[in-house]
């Protein structure tokens, strides 16, 4: 996107700074360039999941890969791993709202690089499995309901926590589920958001305007010297699985023009981008892509997400027919009560997808 004035343009300048310099440090956020009005052709490419937390190998295989981040929905890696690159690459995650101060806490404990806000707070996520963790922070009210100060003031907290510790951090807003089959990137009706209680028995399944109420009332607070909480954000993020590479690129079209004014930096305000934190191909049962349908969704959708002006980066969600369990989409009942998407397989060895995936991810 082009910038609108001085202060937008030093401001996106700034954050391309902020990366290229993690990228000397780290090697792990790779050639993002010098340009300040554009991510085309740039961009970070990662990996979410959950499945790097049990051995080395893993890791191995991950850090010979060469993506430039990797998350587990956690503000810390789960095992102490042999490869700088664990941490080096490891992009951290407040999930939800926590007793006490334990988020500012961490944020304050060790300098990062950036820091991911609360999991999907816009969707009812309990466990898929009997015994599994909760999917969605949106399981609870306090996080559930967009416009509470506690919230608020919560999210202010977190924020002025990490500053404080990481001057130069990257803040990527919470992950929206968009869950909405109206297709609102989280800027619909939030009327309903802040009084449903999320119970068993009373809840909604998701808040199509969430970002939107959670902009409203965060913009209220300060997050630094001239900056509010809203303002102090450099990255929105959210989550896509579709069955065909149209449909998530229709999602991130939407995306881009909906928040179109915070992503150009409108009115002098500092420009924002995008990061899909979770994709994957809706269906795939088969990491070794006998079909090549998978591939093919990964070559179509990343190539528009590296040719976008405004999307910043991207993790495939990466888990396998144990852990990912299938949901319906749109109209459309999963055929199958598990789908594959492993980049990793749980021996630690990369996949046919995985393979492909980071050979997209080359030289960017």
């Amino acid at each position: 996107s082009t910038t609108t004035s001085a202060s937008a343009a030093t401001a996106t300048a700034t954050l391309l700074a902020v990366l290229r310099g993690a990228s000397a440090a780290t090697g792990g956020l790779r050639g993002l360039g010098a340009s300040a009005t554009t991510w085309e052709g740039r961009g970070l490419c990662g990996l979410a999941t959950d499945m790097l937390d049990t051995n080395d190998h893993s890791m191995r295989t991950y850090c010979n890969m060469h993506l430039g981040f990797w998350w587990n929905w956690d503000h810390k890696p789960k095992i102490a791993y042999l490869s700088p690159c664990s941490t080096e690459t490891f992009t951290p995650m407040i999930w939800g709202l926590s007793a006490g101060h334990q988020n500012q806490a961490f944020a304050s404990s060790v300098p990062q690089t950036r820091l991911m806000g609360y999991n999907e707070p816009d969707l009812w996520g309990p466990p898929a499995i009997p015994g599994g963790n909760y999917l969605s922070s949106g399981t609870f009210a306090p996080t559930f309901q967009c416009g509470n100060d506690e919230l608020a003031r919560d999210w202010q907290a977190l924020v002025l926590a990490f500053k404080a510790k990481s001057p130069d951090g990257l803040v990527v807003s919470p992950a929206m589920a968009d869950a909405d089959p109206a297709g609102t990137a989280s800027a619909g009706d939030y009327s309903q958001c802040n009084i449903s209680p999320q119970t068993n028995e009373n809840h909604l399944p998701y808040c199509g305007g969430w970002l939107k109420c959670f902009k409203e009332s965060v913009s209220r607070f300060q997050c630094g010297e001239n900056t509010n909480c809203w303002e102090v954000i450099d990255v929105l993020q959210f989550h896509a699985y579709e069955y065909t590479s149209e449909n998530l690129i229709k999602k991130v079209k939407t995306w881009e023009t909906t928040w179109a004014e915070d992503l150009s930096g409108a009115n002098g305000a500092k420009p924002k981008s995008l990061w899909l934190t979770e994709f994957a191909r809706a269906g795939a049962t088969d990491s070794s892509d006998p079909d090549g349908k998978t591939a093919a969704f990964m070559d179509e959708s990343i190539a528009y997400m590296k040719a976008s002006s405004v999307v910043s980066g991207w993790s495939w969600f990466s888990q396998d027919t144990t852990t990912f369990a299938s949901f319906t989409i749109g109209d459309l009942p999963a055929a199958s009560p598990f789908w594959a998407s492993d980049l990793i397989n749980a021996n630690g060895d990369a996949t046919v997808i995985g393979e492909h995936y980071a050979s997209l991810c080359q030289g960017l």
